[in-house]
């Protein structure tokens, strides 16, 4: 603002001393050139108004760098801070300049106390904002199927659990009858140890052999605790049968009333079965239709030898022996 003043006032000056030169140049002409102190006059009203030009140019060239520096100034804080100055003019007039330039002071401090600007910023954010994104998306797909197989465990633990107790209930119904069947008498009863959770509960087997009192399993003697596991092993053989079955020195503990009622036990399912039986007993072995055995001809050779029995209707057996 004080270039321009400046320069209208310089051009105001120069217009009046154009003027006053016009009109001594014309008093000039009127009176004649023998007047030496308007000659000088002219003169230095002359160099007076060539120094007023230099002036008026050098004015005018700072006029248009303030203008430039004030353009770029302006372009610039639209830039960086989105501030148009024109915009606020009216707004800086009324502000403190020693209040702003103590506000310039700390928050130049503040700034300077962040550190190393990390330029690179933006970028590593875009990329550690896509991980993020890809990771929580897996998260949800995690959770999904977390889900999902969660709702397949609890459908399976469902089914799983009304088959099982339908076939415990069976093996339950089947496990008494044997007994009874077994040991002539008495009564077996079998129990969850805990109704809630079938599936992870333990089973208690209670046992009455005939005369005794009902009791556990494992206060009865070795042959009725031996009677017992066959009765429940043909139990849940009737429930779910198998083509075949081992069987390995079951009868090892039963006598010889025992054995018979075993044996008897054992023909019925082996019309459906094949039941291969380890044992040393010969009236378990009388039931069996293939013997195999190990004989040892020579010291330290073994040799299996195998016995098929047929039975007449008189029951007698022949017995041919092939050796392998």
């Amino acid at each position: 603002m004080y270039c321009e003043n400046s320069s209208i006032g310089l051009k105001g000056l120069i217009e009046e001393k154009t003027g006053s030169l016009k009109e001594a140049e014309a008093r000039y002409l009127e009176v004649s050139q023998g007047s030496g102190d308007v000659t000088l006059k002219i003169e230095t009203d002359r160099d007076e108004l060539d120094k007023l030009k230099n002036r008026l140019y050098e004015l005018q060239m700072q006029d248009k760098d303030i203008d430039y520096k004030y353009s770029s100034m302006k372009e610039r804080m639209l830039a960086a801070y989105k501030v148009d100055l024109e915009a606020i003019e009216n707004v800086l007039e009324t502000v403190d300049a020693a209040r702003l330039a103590e506000e310039i002071v700390k928050l130049k401090e503040r700034l300077d106390s962040y550190g190393t600007v990390n330029l690179v910023a933006i970028e590593e954010y875009d990329e550690l904002k896509k991980r993020y994104d890809f990771l929580i998306q897996q998260q949800t797909d995690l959770a999904n199927a977390k889900e999902i197989l969660h709702q397949a465990i609890l459908k399976i633990n469902r089914t799983t659990k009304q088959m099982f107790m339908e076939t415990f209930e069976k093996v339950r119904g089947e496990f008494r009858n044997y007994f009874r069947l077994l040991f002539n008498g008495g009564d077996a009863q079998v129990y969850l140890v805990d109704e809630q959770d079938p599936l992870e509960s333990g089973i208690e087997i209670i046992c009455r052999p005939p005369g005794k009192k009902l009791q556990n399993v494992l206060l009865l003697s070795g042959g009725e605790k031996s009677l017992s596991a066959i009765a429940l092993i043909f139990a849940i053989f009737k429930v779910k049968p198998s083509p075949f079955c081992i069987l390995d020195e079951i009868d090892a503990a039963l006598d010889e009333a025992n054995v018979d009622r075993f044996s008897r036990v054992l023909q019925e399912f082996a019309q459906s079965s094949q039941f291969i039986v380890i044992t040393h007993n010969k009236k378990t072995i009388i039931n069996a239709n293939v013997m195999y055995g190990i004989t040892m001809e020579q010291s330290g050779v073994s040799k299996i030898v195998s016995v098929k029995f047929a039975k007449e209707k008189n029951r007698e057996a022949t017995a041919v022996a092939e050796a392998v």
